[in-house]
């Protein structure tokens, strides 16, 4: 006769990793771009390069990888110039900060 299932099951909580750092081939990997297109997003300043490692590697900060995607799909799925990706893009967490302001300001 089979046993029945263990009723004192642990609950596991798990976290996704993420990187406080991307290496330039990193984050082109993660996004599926090549260099060339992250030079033409480093010229407009859609993302910057917050450091270099000890080899002098380009480093990018981790909200890099969000700000870029974004940019990539402003730019691709709405034809939108780089100079008009990087305003939306400011824009977009102008308003994010401004949500985020206002919803602790009712938490109080």
């Amino acid at each position: 006769m089979p046993e029945e299932p263990n009723q004192n099951i642990d609950l596991v909580m798990a976290e996704l990793f993420q990187p406080e750092w991307y290496r330039r081939e990193e984050l082109c990997t993660q996004l599926g771009i090549g260099d060339d297109l992250l030079e033409v997003c480093l010229r407009w300043e859609v993302v910057h390069v917050t450091t270099t490692d000890r080899e002098g590697q380009d480093l990018f900060e981790s909200e890099a990888l969000e700000r870029l995607s974004r940019g990539l799909r402003l730019h691709r799925d709405l034809g939108i110039n780089w100079a008009g990706v990087v305003v939306a893009l400011d824009l977009l967490e102008r308003i994010e900060d401004l949500e985020r302001n206002l919803h602790q300001s009712h938490d109080i």
